[in-house]
């Protein structure tokens, strides 16, 4: 929102300058044709700068993956790395796979599409990681980050520990002997979130999710099974592509992210120098 904020700023700047003498003619002004040429440049510079900024930003950031037309034979990925997260466009290939560009000449990852996407502005959006040779549905992270918060576990083996006692309860009085749960039991607030459900949705651990639909451990645990096996090349590719990453980061210190920042210093010494240039030196 700011970079379209900027570029409208710009854009009316610009537009004001183009018609300076116009508007000041209309006052009563006489600008000379010397000064109306000036202002009028200095404008169309600034019609222009608004626009690459914008443009630059969605660049570097890749939402200009967005603008297209939707694909149905694309899905576009939001790719997270070890330093940072690129949107990426890749391309669906059979069996359930998603071939997309990484960064140097010839890195290419290639992901397990596992299924359960969004759908923003027509487009098929997965998320992905650097680390893992899959894409990782939204329902499962709000699940995982329920059952974390829910049963107290901190990682997959404690939750899976958790499931292993909490499947075989017969009321909820049981919650109190399971060692993971005795922080949770003495919260009365939290407790109490385990208290209102069912015996049979404890056994489950079912969880309402954003969208509305319902997910057990047993469905995470499909899940889990499908995903755990990937191809190693897969992990092979992305590792160059984030060594790529990195190696051009460091050589060019990240100019091009920076550059932006630069533009606004730069074109108020343009005008002043302009001006100054009108005042002293146009005679």
């Amino acid at each position: 929102m700011f970079f379209m904020l900027l570029c409208i700023v710009f854009m009316l700047a610009g537009s004001f300058l183009m018609w300076i003498d116009v508007i000041l003619g209309s006052m009563g002004v006489v600008v000379a044709p010397i000064f109306a040429i000036g202002y009028k440049s200095i404008g169309l510079i600034l019609i222009w700068i608004g626009p690459m900024l914008y443009l630059g930003r969605n660049m570097s950031t890749g939402g200009f993956r967005f603008t297209p037309l939707a694909n149905s034979n694309e899905t576009i990925l939001i790719h997270m790395g070890k330093s940072n997260a690129k949107i990426l466009r890749g391309k669906k290939e059979e069996p359930n796979r998603i071939r997309a560009k990484g960064v140097g000449r010839g890195a290419y990852m290639n992901i397990r599409d596992m299924g359960n996407n969004i759908v923003v502005a027509g487009h098929d959006v997965a998320i992905s990681t650097q680390d893992d040779g899959h894409t990782v549905p939204l329902i499962v992270c709000d699940a995982v980050d329920k059952w974390k918060k829910r049963y107290n576990s901190e990682n997959e083996k404690e939750f899976l520990a958790v499931y292993e006692q909490i499947k075989n309860i017969n009321s909820h009085r049981d919650l109190f002997n399971i060692e993971f749960l005795k922080p949770i039991m003495s919260d009365s607030e939290k407790a109490k979130q385990l208290l209102d459900m069912s015996v049979k949705d404890l056994r489950d651990m079912k969880e309402l999710l954003f969208d509305g639909r319902t997910i057990n451990v047993k469905s995470y645990l499909g899940w889990a099974e499908d995903a755990t096996p990937y191809d190693n090349e897969a992990i092979i590719n992305s590792t160059i592509a984030h060594d790529r990453a990195r190696s051009m980061s460091l050589r060019f210190g990240g100019q091009m992210m920076d550059w932006g920042k630069y533009i606004i210093p730069i074109v108020i010494l343009m005008i002043m120098g302009a001006i100054a240039y009108q005042i002293f030196g146009g005679g």
